[in-house]
């Protein structure tokens, strides 16, 4: 049951980390889709034609063929769908024939398109993607792999079997302590190991306990770091794209550098906010777990300092150290 716990928590937090980024991750490219329907939005009725009567449209590019054929408003135009190169036109194509292309969509007509129709096609703007971070991609991936990796560890090697078993629990309440049975997989064994064995002092034996618990919390700094260090990487970016798009104005040096600085500036704070909140969710909760441990191993120490404290060769812990 602890270990479907351990996994239930992992695939939690990697689900809720990823589902609060992974709409960033999408490739920079035009969905013909979207298209169609902001013609609908512009009062355009975009009806599909068969592609039969205009072979002059669809055979223009080299082994691609059109997403569809469509007719707005008597101009007939065949869209492609064309991403990751520059697509080569057949040497027989009509010189007739007008292009429109934004990104990846091609628009190929006879004769030059509807102004309404052309300027809807252009008008359309991407949506953000992982290109747009720049440079921060990488501080920004490097905190999301730190984050997955300790929370991880670090909810396998602080699951009660590892650290407080219920068999040494059990044995605390009822006062049958320490058990033959009991090995060093635990922090509570080793620590009624050392008590048995070593015959340490009572500070020796806390200090020993403290070993423990400051064991628990191992890698969990880095936790802080990437709750404090990846809204603060999208908050540089944020300065950085805002740099580019003040600095570009006065050149005037168009629309792409101004949205691709605002894309910048807004998609860097965002995913930094993504990935810091829920590794804050993730730290606080195994802060919690180690807490609890932390209260029960103190718990442990105490209760064996007592049973030698009665009799500094207590028969309970004589008999079990000569087992």
């Amino acid at each position: 049951m602890s270990l479907v716990r351990v996994l239930f928590s992992v695939t939690s937090f990697h689900s809720l980390l990823l589902l609060t980024s992974c709409q960033f991750y999408e490739e920079n490219k035009l969905s013909p889709k979207r298209f169609l329907e902001r013609i609908e939005e512009e009062g355009l009725a975009a009806s599909p034609v068969s592609s039969d009567p205009h072979q002059e449209l669809i055979s223009v590019f080299q082994s691609h063929n059109p997403v569809g054929v469509y007719e707005v408003s008597g101009f007939v135009f065949a869209l492609f769908d064309i991403s990751n190169e520059k697509p080569f036109r057949n040497d027989d194509s009509n010189d007739s024939l007008s292009i429109t292309q934004n990104t990846n969509l091609f628009m190929v007509g006879m004769g030059e398109p509807p102004i309404l129709l052309a300027s809807t096609l252009t008008s359309l703007q991407p949506r953000m993607g992982i290109k747009d971070l720049g440079l921060f991609v990488y501080p920004l991936g490097l905190c999301m792999i730190l984050s997955l990796f300790v929370v991880a560890e670090r909810t396998f090697s602080l699951r009660r079997g590892v650290t407080f078993p219920r068999r040494v629990e059990k044995a605390l309440r009822i006062g049958e302590f320490p058990s033959k049975k009991w090995k060093k997989g635990s922090s509570a064994e080793r620590i009624a190991w050392v008590a048995t064995r070593e015959n340490p002092s009572p500070e020796s034996l806390r200090s020993y306990c403290a070993l423990e618990i400051s064991a628990l919390e191992q890698g969990m700094f880095l936790l802080e770091v990437v709750i404090a260090g990846a809204p603060l990487v999208g908050l540089l970016g944020t300065v950085t794209g805002l740099v580019q798009v003040f600095s570009a104005m006065p050149a005037g040096s168009g629309q792409g550098i101004f949205s691709e600085g605002i894309a910048m500036a807004l998609l860097t704070t965002i995913i930094g906010l993504a990935i810091a909140i829920p590794t804050l969710f993730m730290h606080s909760y195994l802060m919690r777990i180690i807490e609890k441990r932390a209260v029960s191993l103190n718990w442990l120490t105490t209760r064996l300092l007592d049973a030698t404290g009665k009799n500094s060769r207590s028969s309970v812990l004589q008999v079990n150290a000569n087992d």
